[in-house]
């Protein structure tokens, strides 16, 4: 125990007595860290700086500079080497703010080595350690190493505060697309004004039971079971819903989901088995690709998304919406829910790279995402490990936490050791 870490840990037990508690039985021994010098000394940790080494105090600025001038009361997640909470302490017009650990390990550390008394003792200040993990303060602020150090337990958290801020960059990504994809809709209008709704669709049991499909790696494993439960009688088995990529390995498996729902422009026939000679339910959407809709051979239903593009359409034909964040893995939930199913089954979502693979059936780099894209993402699979995966993946795992946690009435399961952890879902490994 350094000078530094008693000083700074008799303010906190003065003020934080569990958290004082917590930081003395806690080891920063497996974290790799030292002494980075440029114009000013910083932490590397892990190989991540804790600030900037060349003027901190203008790096903290910038992040302050993101508030709106109003603000009085803010939450920071992390705190570097602690110049955000520093200055937020001299701040006239902040009159709260909250200092969120995310890292007790990386806390123990900084105070063992730097000073940071001068915000420890503002009367401004709250320290936690405990957060909420699927909701964000309405004004914070975030510190990038901080989430790039996340402990396990703020693993959700991180992935919130990453999608918030790549939010803005996906709707700038679809403005630019605007005149691409009104085109797209004036191709498919002869298909909208003419397929169904999917409230004409049906469970395919009166028991309330579906069966989601995605086309994560672990999808594979499951082929045996799924084909043992197209032998039940329909009205005794769960209906089978698959989304688009997933369809192409279980046709070739023998498999013949009951739906298959579709969302992304840029899904083609060509994506399909050929020739498609199967007898599903297409769900799809308004930008869904135009020959794909031409060459479907069974029966067809539109829906729609909470989008701005679609406004107009739906004002012309009126179709359901779906829940959608982002990946076709949310409308397929959601259909199932609307279909009145009680319990919802989920197969290959797995949101990693389990076994080394993206998807099951498809090559690596076949549907954009590639193992040589993993670099530091990572998250949390059923085993409490840590798993590779894409940062895309854990949005849309959060998204599907996010509409279980809003259907309480519905039990949702998932099937795999090696998926990712999905908050809500219980585990149930025979099918």
């Amino acid at each position: 125990m350094t000078k530094l870490f008693q000083s700074n840990l008799t303010i906190i037990q003065k003020r934080w007595p569990m958290i004082a508690a917590a930081l003395t039985n806690v080891s920063f021994e497996h974290l790799n860290a030292h002494l980075v010098q440029g114009n000013e000394q910083s932490i590397s940790v892990n190989g991540i700086q804790l600030s900037s080494r060349h003027d901190r105090i203008k790096e903290a600025n910038l992040y302050i500079s993101q508030l709106v001038p109003e603000v009085c009361h803010v939450v920071v997640y992390g705190l570097g080497m602690g110049d955000v909470p520093h200055i937020l302490s001299q701040l006239p017009q902040i009159t709260t703010f909250e200092v969120a650990i995310l890292n007790l390990s990386l806390f123990a550390l900084l105070i063992s080595y730097t000073e940071q008394i001068d915000w420890l003792t503002s009367d401004k200040l709250t320290l936690t350690v405990n957060h909420k993990q699927n909701r964000l303060a309405s004004n914070y602020l975030a510190i990038s190493s901080d989430l790039n150090l996340v402990e396990n337990e703020n693993t959700k958290l991180r992935d919130l505060i990453n999608y918030e801020y790549t939010r803005q960059f996906a709707n700038i990504i679809i403005t630019e697309r605007h005149e691409q994809f009104l085109h797209r809709l004036v191709d498919n209008i002869e298909f909208i004004e003419k397929d169904l709704d999917i409230s004409e669709l049906k469970l395919t049991n009166s028991v309330g039971k579906a069966i989601v499909i995605a086309s994560g790696p672990t999808l594979e494993e499951s082929y045996n079971d799924l084909r043992e439960i197209l032998k039940l009688k329909k009205s005794i088995r769960p209906t089978i819903i698959a989304v688009d990529t997933a369809v192409i390995a279980l046709v070739s498996e023998g498999i013949e989901p009951d739906i298959v729902v579709t969302i992304d422009a840029w899904i083609t026939e060509g994506m399909f088995p050929n020739p498609l000679n199967i007898s599903s339910s297409l769900v799809y959407f308004p930008l869904t690709n135009s020959d794909l809709l031409r060459c479907w051979p069974g029966k067809r239903c539109c829906a729609y998304t909470n989008s701005d593009i679609f406004t107009s359409l739906m004002k012309r034909f009126p179709r359901q919406l779906l829940f959608s964040n982002g990946s076709v893995i949310h409308p397929a939930i959601d259909i199932a829910v609307k279909l009145g199913a009680k319990e919802v089954q989920l197969i290959g979502a797995d949101f990693c790279y389990p076994f080394n693979k993206t998807h099951a059936f498809w090559k690596d780099g076949e549907l954009g995402v590639s193992l040589k894209m993993a670099k530091k993402q990572w998250l949390l699979n059923v085993r409490g490990s840590r798993a590779l995966t894409d940062f895309n993946f854990k949005a849309y795992l959060r998204g599907v936490e996010y509409y279980i946690e809003n259907h309480p009435e519905v039990i949702f399961s998932q099937t795999h050791l090696e998926s990712a952890k999905i908050d809500g879902a219980i585990f149930k490994k025979a099918l």
